[in-house]
């Protein structure tokens, strides 16, 4: 494991899909107003970090590799927030599309408290794109693509069902690109992009993505991976279990438990799904088997389930974890 940690260093991956700003504003709670049963609380401060494909960005990023983030960013000012955490973090913004009109995925997260206690989000706002986005910007990002994967073999598709990863897009990166791997994490749109190599679902995605089945054993978890498998044309699919660990699924092969890492007692799995596609993606790039990356994978997410909030896991914090 620690070999293939090693190997992580340098390593360049493509990462296309919703990067999203994630705010946390901190406000000390006042008191109830007299307008409405609400709490009225006074702002202290906020900050900005990264979160959906953001968040697999900086993963991989702090295990030491190259992410090459490629996707759409609005003009106003959330886009150009975004783009100051990735300067900040050494990471290109070379590939992002400026769109007129976009608006930057951002979760504003208000959490309020006492002076002397602990914050806690008391309400979240959500600012999605709505305007449809045009023909030309997909072939903008097509055409982005198709030039990084002359040069670089590995990308991650991370949809966040904003509509950035687009399933006509992947097949004309496939169709030129058929010796190149990609890895996918979607949230309810993965029966839409076949052709991908790697699938890393959930338990809730996959249970709707087979309505027909109870889900009452073991077993029906096998059958739905492996039937999944055909369905996309994959090679290979990690289902994250939560608690209850993860099946690997190979062709010819027999699926494959790995059990989780650390306490079922976790603090937030914000975040975990980002840090397991971030770890298999580099562990098969630094050539492991696809059961070695899960493993690898299953004990840095438990590490950040542990954590508050979209944590990116450091490369010194996950070999320490190896000793």
């Amino acid at each position: 494991m620690k070999e293939i940690l090693r190997g992580f260093k340098g390593k360049k991956i493509i990462v296309w899909g919703d990067l999203i700003l994630d705010e946390y504003i901190y406000t000390t709670t006042s008191r109830i107003s007299r307008e409405a049963p609400v709490l009225v609380t006074e702002f202290d401060s906020n900050e900005y970090i990264l979160g959906g494909a953001g968040n697999v960005v900086m993963n991989l990023k702090t295990l030491g590799a190259v992410p090459i983030p490629a996707a759409f960013v609005g003009t106003n000012e959330d886009g150009k927030n975004l783009a100051k955490i990735l300067e900040k973090n050494d990471v290109t913004t070379d590939y992002l599309v400026e769109l007129e009109g976009y608006r930057t995925p951002k979760k504003s997260r208000i959490l309020s408290g006492g002076e002397n206690t602990k914050k806690q989000q008391v309400l979240r706002i959500d600012t999605l794109n709505k305007p449809r986005i045009e023909k030309t910007a997909y072939e903008k990002i097509e055409s982005i693509l198709l030039e990084l994967l002359e040069t670089v073999d590995y990308l991650i598709l991370s949809d966040y069902l904003n509509k950035s990863v687009m399933p006509e897009v992947l097949a004309g990166l496939t169709g030129r690109f058929p010796g190149k791997t990609f890895i996918i994490d979607s949230r309810r749109n993965l029966q839409d992009f076949r052709g991908i190599s790697i699938a890393t679902p959930n338990e809730p995605e996959i249970k709707q993505l087979f309505p027909g089945k109870k889900f009452l054993s073991q077993e029906d978890f096998f059958d739905a991976g492996t039937e999944l498998l055909e369905r996309l044309n994959a090679k290979g699919i990690i289902l994250k279990r939560g608690h209850k660990g993860m099946i690997v699924f190979e062709r010819g092969k027999a699926p494959e438990l790995i059990e989780i890492h650390g306490s079922s007692d976790i603090v937030d799995v914000t975040g975990a799904g980002d840090t397991v596609i971030s770890v298999v993606s580099l562990a098969l790039a630094a050539g492991a088997d696809l059961v070695s990356a899960a493993k690898l994978a299953t004990m840095a997410a438990g590490m950040v389930v542990m954590k508050e909030g979209a944590y990116p896991i450091g490369y010194h914090e996950l070999e320490d974890e190896l000793d």
